[in-house]
């Protein structure tokens, strides 16, 4: 099952139930297309299994053995100890 929300004309907020994906996605189109702001969806998948994302990081590696190397400083652009940093010396 897919709720879609929206925001209407005047700020009120909308929703719909779908139980398809594809007609879900559709939908959420459709919105977008007519000038709605705010168009989301979301899903509660019964046989998901285990959070969405990396669940835990043992090592450095994820539980598939992946080297996991995100960093939330990484994201504010400091380089990482591996990253090739190129410095400009004439500006």
């Amino acid at each position: 099952m897919f709720k879609i929300y929206w925001t209407g004309a005047h700020g009120e907020a909308c929703s719909h139930n779908e139980a398809l994906l594809t007609k879900a996605l559709e939908l959420v189109k459709e919105k977008r297309d007519a000038g709605f702001s705010f168009v989301t969806m979301v899903a509660q998948d019964p046989h998901q299994v285990g959070k969405p994302g990396v669940d835990s990081v043992v090592d450095g590696k994820t539980p598939d053995g992946h080297d996991y190397e995100w960093s939330k400083a990484g994201r504010a652009g400091k380089p990482r100890r591996n990253d090739k940093v190129i410095v400009n010396k004439d500006h």
